[in-house]
This record gives structure tokens, sequence and C-alpha cells, in this order.
């Protein structure tokens, strides 16, 4: 079964964690033999994962070339276009922050107290060191009719899970060629995202660790692998995840960001 999906991705601190598994959750009952359509997946993500805003607090590792480092994230999030990320800890880094609105995305680096604008060419470039993009953040666009999807019945460990075949549409601005998608088959959280550029697995997403947020069943650890660089990883673990929250909205502009991070750089 092949069918068009129209799902849109959040910013906030979403775009790090749960935006990496909007584009497939939900809360269903397994049945014996019949498939969900694609229309009934996406009523139950919007049920579920569809906010008003977001507040979140996680730890953030990161391993590259034998080294390990990290960091402390609070992250904010208002509608479909304003997210911003601001690292907590450790000190050396605390006040670098990240600001994402319908205009664009800022990076500010609060030791030469400079804002930078981050360039459509440096999209594909490493966010604050890590296994995940700068496009990672601001993809709002990349799973909203770009993608056919084809589900299925498969098997994981020995437990029977929901399969998603995501190919891109003919002329969709996606970078992957294709996503695989395993999903829990009773309640399509998903359990593992494999990242396809031709014909070959570029880098692996891992969920786990799920639990429930205002009745919304989330995963709390995800873990991002590069296929070209065994035993690399970045795992993002949430310690506060909080929907619907009231965020001001002067913290999505550059002098609030600004604000923002100075109130965790001068603490350090």
């Amino acid at each position: 079964m092949s069918e068009r999906i129209r799902t849109r991705v959040r910013s906030g601190i979403a775009a790090l964690c749960v935006a990496l598994i909007m584009p497939w959750a939900g809360n269903a009952q397994e049945t014996e033999d019949a498939l969900p359509s694609v229309e009934e997946v996406n009523a139950h993500l919007d049920k579920l994962y569809r906010s008003a805003s977001a507040e979140s607090k996680m730890t953030m590792t990161i391993k590259r070339d034998e080294r390990e480092r990290e960091l402390s994230v609070q992250g904010f999030s208002q509608g479909e276009e304003r997210g911003l990320f601001v690292i907590t800890s450790p000190a050396r880094e605390a006040g670098t922050a990240t600001l994402r609105t319908s205009e664009g995305l800022w990076n500010y680096a609060p030791r030469a107290d400079r804002l930078m604008r981050v360039p459509s060419g440096m999209l594909s470039e490493d966010w604050m060191g890590s296994h995940l993009t700068n496009d990672d953040l601001v993809r709002e666009t990349s799973y909203e009719d770009d993608f056919e999807v084809e589900l299925a019945w498969g098997e994981r460990d020995g437990e029977r899970v929901l399969t998603a075949t995501m190919v891109p549409r003919e002329g969709a601005p996606v970078t992957y060629s294709k996503i695989e998608y395993a999903l829990d088959a009773r309640e399509w959280t998903p359990i593992e995202a494999v990242y396809f550029d031709g014909e070959e697995a570029v880098r692996t997403i891992t969920f786990s660790d799920v639990r429930e947020v205002d009745g919304r069943p989330i995963p709390h650890r995800v873990e991002v692998r590069p296929a070209d660089a065994p035993g690399e990883f970045t795992r993002m673990v949430y310690e506060e995840l909080q929907f619907d929250v009231p965020i001001d909205d002067a913290i999505f502009t550059q002098q609030g960001m600004r604000r923002q991070a100075r109130q965790y750089r001068d603490k350090s």
C-alpha cells in the first residue's frame, strides 16, 4: 500500500528529538492483518503531537573521534516555526544558542556576543558538533507532501512491528533517497529509523525509554549513529518535557535569544 504523507515537523526542542519521532507516531491497537492507513496515522499524530508550545531540558552526549562530550540543553518551541535551543552546561559552552524562526536559523556565540545567520549552504553542516545537522532543525517541509509511503507488517527481535518505507516524491526537496521506519505494532511509536543515500544506509536513529507526557507516548532516549563512523554517536536524553506551556513570544527574537543565553552565561 503506497499513500501520500502529509506531516509537519515542528521546531524548537522538538526538532532535536520529538521531530525525529513525529513523521511516524500515534496511538493504535494492533489488528491481526489489516494495515492502518496513512490518514489514520496522521490523525493520531495530530492528536498526540501537535502542541501550541513545548519546553524541555535534555542531556546530549556526543562521541566523535574517540572523544566524548556532554551538553545540557534547554529548548523552547512555539507553533511550527519558532524554536530556541540554549546550551546550559558545561560552563565553557554555556549560553551558546540557536534560534529558528520563519525567517531562518541563527547561532549565537556569547563570548564574542556574536550573532550569525546560518546560510542555506551550511544546512548540511553538523549542529554543535553532533551527528545532527542544521537541516534537522529547519526541515519543516521535508515531511509535508514530499513522501510516498508503503506500510507493511514485519518482525524485529521476535516482536511484530509496523514498517514504513518513505520514498521522496519526484522533485521533493529531500536530502535522503529513502527512510525506513520500524514502529511498535500497538502504539505506533518509533523503534528505529534508517536513512539512505541511494541504496546505502548512511545513518540510523534508535528510539527507546518511552514514557507518557500529558498522555502522549514519547521516547525519552534518541540515539543517532552514522554508518561511516562506527563507534560514533549522538545520544539525546530528556530530563524534562512539557507541552502547551506558556512561553513569552519575545524569546524568539534575536534580542530575546541574547537575553536568554546570557542568563546561562552569567551563571557559569
